[in-house]
């Protein structure tokens, strides 16, 4: 091997990415428990004189594949959360969260799921395993919070029937991210198991994509952590980065010892709490839009009091087709004030629904006013109002001067897609006006 190869491959093991090393240190994991189970060594978690049970509230369980633990908390509805009380997870109308479930509709609070899980890595794949399972539900008259553990690799069947067989009392589940991290690896770990998953037949919602779009303009970060301090008014103490939680279950699994596991359930709890708080939270603002008045406002101290709020909650109403509700929400927005760069966003979104309203007027009035703002929604409002000019009023001499102001503008380059169209534009209306024998103006 000469220098260059060696460098390259040097090269190549300095890129190996940290996917790569999470899955050697559980494969090496797996190895150490398949050699004990050789030669009938106990695992690490069965060799410490205290197990998980004598750290967190909860107790070994069995099923027909094994032993498992699970933890579990239940909090009464009197209990405030924030700016909401626990009981408000019961008596909340969710039913305006539908508008992000095309033709499908939530069912009633008591069977609906709202679950988080803890993995031993955000790789994905075959190589990553829950080890925490967390679920919240409605109960009687309290929210509780079951926490399905695995204390060792081989108690994961036993954990994955637990699982199954609570979610088969409730018709839809609730996550953060859900959808793209953990359902599909719940369901990679069933399919390993060689079990049926039991997330098919359930209705999902998954949180993350609604809480975007209504709060993602206005905070940037729509991280379930800081939606939970900004929206909520929680803060959380003694609770553990996410980022540590893998490699505190590994230590746990090369000791035995439980005692760092504490706060890690602690911190997966808190998550099924605001996630279920966030829920409720979410359907209030767009319930007090949706409840049948137009220009109803969301009571004193809801978040969607911010103009950069109503603003997103009008391009909601727009997505799911709600037009009036979106006109009037805007407008709103704008009334209230908002900052220079999203009022020219809403000032464009306004004159689109005015077009397809055919209130050409109103249109045209904030089509003018969006000429004189960033150049991006400014050269879209030009070629809007030459387009108008030319084709509804047949007046090709305004219709010319628009086209020719975005040309001069100066905004782009020649060799730009945008440049040739105007381009074209110009020389276009130039020849229809010498046509109708009309003449130029210079």
């Amino acid at each position: 091997m000469n220098l260059e190869e060696k460098l390259q491959q040097l090269k190549q093991a300095a890129r190996k990415s940290a996917s790569d090393a999470e899955l050697e240190r559980q494969l090496e994991y797996l190895h150490r428990v398949e050699a004990r189970a050789f030669v009938g060594l106990p695992l690490p978690a069965q060799r410490v004189p205290n197990g998980i049970e004598a750290y967190v509230d909860g107790r070994v369980e069995a099923n027909g594949q094994g032993e498992f633990f699970v933890a579990r908390q239940a909090l009464p509805f009197g209990r405030p959360y924030g700016k909401l009380r626990i009981g408000d997870f019961s008596t909340a109308d969710l039913h305006p969260l539908n508008l992000f479930l095309g033709n499908a509709a939530l069912p009633e609070s008591s069977r609906l799921m709202f679950l988080d899980t803890e993995t031993t890595g955000l790789a994905g794949g075959t190589g990553t395993c829950a080890f925490l399972i967390g679920l919240g539900a409605v109960e009687g008259s309290q929210f509780v919070v079951r926490q399905y553990f695995l204390r060792d690799y081989p108690e994961e069947k036993a954990m994955l029937a637990a699982l199954a067989e609570t979610l088969e009392n409730y018709q839809g589940l609730v996550t953060f991210n859900g959808k793209t991290f953990d359902i599909p690896l719940l369901e990679t770990r069933y399919a390993m198991a060689r079990m049926e998953s039991p997330f098919a037949r359930l209705l999902h919602l998954d949180l993350l994509h609604p809480a975007r779009r209504l709060w993602k303009l206005r905070l940037e970060s729509c991280a379930l952590g800081h939606l939970e301090t900004e929206v909520l008014g929680i803060h959380r103490q003694g609770d553990v980065d996410g980022s540590e939680i893998p490699g505190i279950y590994f230590d746990y699994l090369r000791t035995g010892d439980p005692r760092g596991l504490q706060p890690v359930f602690y911190h997966n709890a808190l998550d099924i709490i605001s996630l279920a708080a966030l829920t409720v939270e979410l359907a209030g603002v767009i319930g007090a839009y949706t409840a049948g008045d137009r220009d109803a406002r969301p009571v004193a101290g809801s978040p969607a009091t911010s103009s950069i709020d109503l603003f997103s909650l009008s391009r909601i109403f727009e997505r799911s087709g709600a037009q009036e509700l979106s006109l009037s929400t805007c407008r709103q927005a704008l009334d209230a004030g908002l900052p220079q760069s999203i009022k020219t966003q809403a000032l464009w979104q306004l004159a689109c629904q005015h077009k397809r309203r055919r209130e050409h007027d109103q249109a045209v009035e904030l089509w003018i006013e969006v000429t004189g703002r960033e150049a991006e929604f400014a050269l879209r409002a030009f070629e809007e109002l030459a387009i108008y000019y030319e084709h509804k009023l047949r007046d090709a001499k305004t219709a010319l001067q628009y086209a020719e102001r975005a040309l001069s503008g100066g905004t782009f380059l020649p060799e730009s897609r945008q440049h040739k169209r105007f381009s074209h534009r110009l020389k276009r209306l130039r020849k229809k006006i010498v046509k109708r024998g009309q003449t130029l103006e210079i």
